[in-house]
């Protein structure tokens, strides 16, 4: 009788579930936070960055990443269960500002032009939990990004800056 509990307790112990391995071809792990738009703008160099107003009265800084060496997701369908988590976050002395930033979707192809970068995300909404644009006018801010994939690969990069209100505001 020992002998078949032991069996049993053998086959019945948990399994620790394999990763599948990171498919081929996906560049060494690279990552660079941007801005922009509709296409990518560099931070590199970048002293000051807008703090826009948004149609519902909310502010926001707008958050772009380019990857490689991670899995991407399904850059056209939202439900895909291997998109990545995308998450931004901006900081003020120590203290999380961020109202709304984390985004789970496929990255996009990059174009050429951004080797050794393979996918990117552009401007996504980084929503502040703030009152008003005068808040942040002139403070220096740190934008961070964190990509994680559905292997636990995580990629995290961050850019310090300058707020100004943007021109459009009010």
């Amino acid at each position: 009788m020992p002998l078949l509990l032991i069996f049993w307790m053998a086959c019945a112990a948990p399994q620790e579930p394999e990763k599948p391995p990171t498919p081929e071809g996906l560049g060494d792990p690279l990552i660079e936070l941007g801005t922009g738009e509709w296409e990518w703008e560099s931070l590199e160099g970048v002293v000051e960055v807008p703090l826009i107003q948004g149609p519902q009265g909310g502010f926001h800084f707008l958050g772009s990443v380019r990857v490689s060496g991670i899995e991407p997701g399904a850059f056209a369908n939202l439900a895909d269960p291997e998109n990545p988590t995308t998450s931004f976050s901006v900081w003020v002395d120590g203290e999380d500002l961020t109202m709304t930033g984390t985004y789970v979707q496929g990255l996009d192809p990059a174009p050429k032009d951004a080797r050794p970068f393979r996918h990117e995300m552009i401007g996504r909404f980084v929503i502040m939990d703030i009152l008003a644009d005068e808040e942040l006018d002139g403070v220096e801010v740190e934008m961070s990004v964190e990509v994680t994939d559905i292997h636990g690969t995580q990629l995290e990069a961050s850019q310090a800056f300058t707020a100004y209100p943007h021109p459009f505001n009010h």
